[in-house]
This record gives structure tokens, sequence and C-alpha cells, in this order.
């Protein structure tokens, strides 16, 4: 199996090549130091991109709209000092790391990633609602939190997507016990 490729989009360059180095044995990386190169960077071989927000040229938010409007298929997580808001329901990402990130942390992501890298577009769609609530969870008060549309949005996808998930799963079930019923 072809290791993973990864981009990593930060700024500061000592930080993007402390990424790099700390996956680098594990997958194939890639590095940029701004928004317009990792546009440059990417391409469809990406597997997962590590990607700065506050960046000079092209901040992080416009790189992502760029490699989504591009038709890159890739995870992209944030990994950024900027605290998340309820602006992160809006996009298009699977997980957001906030600075400063421990090597464990990173690698933990990654291979975590992996692994949901077979999942399906529900699986995954529910990976990704899940991930931005604990995210807001853990930066947001609770109370502000729950009382916003926004949030309650992301709660009913999340309700969504696990009831049809639940629908999949008892369909699975029923076809298997006819299979061995008819043994």
């Amino acid at each position: 199996m072809q290791e993973p490729t990864i981009l990593v989009v930060d700024d500061e360059q000592s930080l993007a090549d402390l990424y790099a180095t700390w996956v680098g044995d594990e997958y194939e990386t890639r590095t940029a130091y701004d928004g317009r190169s990792a546009i440059e960077r990417i391409d469809h071989s990406v597997d997962i991109v590590l990607l700065d927000r506050h960046m000079p040229d092209l901040s992080g938010d416009e790189v992502l709209e760029r490699i989504r409007a591009d038709g890159y298929d890739c995870w992209v997580v944030m990994v950024t000092a900027v605290d998340p808001g309820l602006d992160i329901i809006e996009m298009d990402i699977h997980d957001y790391l906030t600075k400063p990130v421990s090597q464990s942390q990173l690698t933990r992501l990654i291979e975590s990633l992996r692994v949901k890298n077979r999942f399906d577009g529900d699986r995954r769609k529910h990976e990704e609602i899940t991930n931005k609530m604990e995210t807001l969870d853990d930066e947001l008060d609770f109370d502000d939190l729950s009382n916003t549309d926004e949030y309650q949005q992301l709660e009913d996808q999340l309700k969504d997507i696990g009831d049809e998930l639940a629908a999949e799963a008892e369909a699975a079930e029923e076809k298997l016990s006819e299979l061995y019923s008819d043994e």
C-alpha cells in the first residue's frame, strides 16, 4: 500500500518543517510556506492537508476554498493559533487543532484519518460534524453555544446522519439474517 501524502501549509517555515519532520518517517510530506505555494503544491495525490488559517498572502480559509473549488477530496485539518468560533461550522474541514500541537497529537490525528479514509460519505460526514461539535464544545461556553441556530443545525445534521447510518446497519443485519436463515 502506498504511503499517504501530507501537505503541510504554514507561513512559519520552522513550524511547517517541524510538522513534516514529525510525520515524515511514516508519510510522504510536502511543505508550503504560504497560501499560493499550497495551491501550487496540491494535486490529487495529496491525502491530508494540515493548514494554518492566518497567512499573509492567502489565508487558510481562502486556500481551503480553492482546494474544494478545484475538486480535491482530501482531508483538511486546520492547525492554527486562531481559536475556533461558529464559523468553522460552514468550513469544509475534517478537524481543527489549536496550536501549540504536540507530535503525539498530530500523529494520532493523522493515523485516525488514515483509518477513516475507508469511510463512505455518510460516515465521513458524521465524523466531520462530530469533530466540529467537540471542538466548539471545548472552546466555547456550552449554554451560549447550544442556543445558536448554527449549533442546533449541526445537532440536527448529526441526528439525521446517525438515523441514516442506523437504518443502513439494520438493513445489512436483516440481509445477513436472511442469508443465514436460508442455509
